[in-house]
Order: C-alpha cells, then structure tokens, then sequence
C-alpha cells in the first residue's frame, strides 16, 4: 500500500484524488477479505437422510447439513431447505435399528431356506442417530423435521445449534383464535400438535413423524379440502371445520432386529406400541369422536413405521365420525 500512496507523487489533483479512492476501496475489499478467510467454514454432515418434514425436499432424500451459525441447511441434488437457528423451538436427539441392507436386505432374507434368513436377520441390523428439530415458519406455523446420520455426528448437530437435547417439551404454539359459525369451512382440518403424557415416553422423533405423517395423509384425502397446521393465525386456520388432537397414552419401543429373527413371531414379540387419545372435534370445540385407541408395529420393519399406523387410523377416525355428523345434521 505504500508503494501505491508514492505513485501518487507528480499527478494532477483530479488524478491523485481518484487513487486515493480507488486505493480505499481496495483496502477496504482485501480487508473484507481477510474477515471472510478469519471465519471457520460451514460445518458440514454428509451421508444424512431427511425422512420428512422439509418444506420443498422430498420424504427420505438423502443429503448434507451444514451449519453456519445462523440457519441450518439441507442440499440434495434437486435443491436445499433451511431452518433459521431463531425459528428451532426444539432439538432432540434419539437413535434407532436398522437394517443395513434395506428393503432389498428384507427380501433376500426371506428367500434363504432353512432358517437362514432369521439368522441372518439378528446381525444385520446397526443402531443410527436421530436428530429431531421442531420449528416455526414465517407465519408461525408448526413444522418438524427428522434426519437419520451416524451417531457419532448427533454431538457435533446439537453443538453447531447450541442446544442442548430436549428432556421436556413445552409448547411454544399459539392456541386457535375463535371464529365465527358462519365463517367455518366445510371439509377443513386442522392438525393440533401431538401431545404426551408424563408417562408415556414417546420419543421427540416419533412425536414428529406421527404429526408429519397425519397431516400428509390427510392432504391426500380427496374429501379433505384444505389441511391447517398448530400456530396457524389465519382466518381460514382458525375457522377449520375439525380439529384433531393426539395425546400419547403409553409407549412401547420394540426391537427391529428381534422381530426380524422370529419371522412370524415378531408380530407378537418386539412389536413398537402405542397407547393414545384421540379426540376429534368441531370448531367450537364439540367432541365427535373421543376415544383410547392402541395400534402396534409387528412387521419387519423399521420401528418408526409405527407413526405410519396411527396416522391411518386417526384419519379413518375422522371420516367415520364426520360421515356420522352428516347424518345428524340431516335427520
């Protein structure tokens, strides 16, 4: 910069004046650039697999987190997502069995005779780390997230986020405004976020996946026109024809390796269950249908598929009791 400030030395006012500016604008660009090679680079976590709950990127995509101090981030091939750190209402950690060779493991274990398969059923399974974000979107909105990566990553996750794994949950959802009668609409749902009893266990992951699960089932009801999530302050949120609330009861964790060693047994042994409350009601707050249910997972499968079950049957609860409501409505 010196031998810049010398050249100086012999040109016109006009001309002196303009390197001096251009030698600020200099100075202050490489110093920009020393800031930027002073900051450590993105954290990042290859290999991890999001199993939903990713506005934009497709269930069970596999991908990169990476951390920059103020937004997590997603990348797949196909695009990214992120989370503001701000908007993260909860991070939790869990781990899960699973068979290393997938679906395709499944089969070729059930074509081995003479029991092999099961054999080879007990050891072909490891444990994975489970990172669980719940969030809020720009209006508010409940949303959660699940990825699978090795456990080993699960520290460095909740370190770059600054959190701590959760071991209660405490809402930080708005409750539903009231509305109207005459500005309910027909055939709307909205979804409430799942509940847990002191008792019940449930894991953060599977608290997620079963919220995530029902509302993309509900999406795909033909009958269902428009599904709301918890948090939702708009007027069409808030005047959602239904509501439904899921409270876990009690929860049992089975195992995928033992089911997968018994063949048909595992339907009875190491089976994941479920306890819950269903209560489905009408805008005002109306009861439809309130009820204990229990639903299992007993296949060779992973133990998470369980959220898939209760989901499907929420959503036939639903329908059963609203086509129920019609009638009386008529009569």
């Amino acid at each position: 910069m010196l031998y810049r400030f010398r050249n100086i030395v012999g040109c016109s006012t006009l001309q002196a004046a303009a390197l001096i500016l251009f030698t600020g604008t200099s100075l202050q660009a490489q110093t920009k650039g020393i800031a930027a090679l002073d900051q450590p680079p993105p954290r990042k976590i290859t290999s991890v697999k999001a199993l939903i709950g990713l506005p934009g990127i497709e269930p069970n995509s596999v991908g990169t987190l990476s951390f920059n101090g103020r937004n997590l981030r997603f990348t797949t091939e196909q695009g990214f997502a992120e989370i503001p750190h701000q908007r993260i209402i909860e991070a939790s950690s869990g781990d899960e069995r699973v068979e290393t060779g997938g679906t395709a493991g499944q089969i070729a274990r059930m074509l081995i005779p003479y029991g092999g398969g099961l054999a080879l059923g007990a050891v072909t399974h490891k444990k994975v780390g489970l990172l669980t974000l719940e969030f809020l979107d720009n209006s508010g909105e409940y949303h959660g997230a699940v990825f699978v990566l090795d456990s080993e990553d699960i520290a460095t996750a909740l370190d770059e986020l600054d959190v701590l794994p959760a071991t209660t949950h405490v809402s930080a959802i708005s409750a539903p405004a009231v509305c109207p009668t005459w500005k309910v609409q027909e055939n709307t749902v909205r979804v409430e976020e799942i509940e847990t009893g002191l008792q019940s266990e449930f894991p953060p992951e599977d608290r997620v996946l079963l919220y995530e699960r029902l509302v993309q089932q509900l999406k795909s009801e033909k009958t269902i026109l428009n599904v709301y999530r918890a948090g939702d302050r708009s007027s069409e949120g808030n005047c959602a024809e239904f509501r439904i609330k899921v409270r876990a009861i009690a929860f049992n964790k089975g195992d995928q390796a033992v089911r997968a060693s018994v063949g048909p047994l595992g339907h009875f042994v190491g089976t994941t269950k479920l306890t819950f409350h269903l209560t489905v009601s009408t805008q005002d707050g109306t009861p439809i249908f309130d009820e204990d249910m229990k639903k299992s997972e007993g296949s060779d499968s992973d133990s998470l598929n369980v959220t898939k079950v209760i989901s499907k049957a929420v959503v036939k609860s639903l329908k059963k009791s609203r086509k129920h409501l019609r009638k009386t409505q008529l009569a």
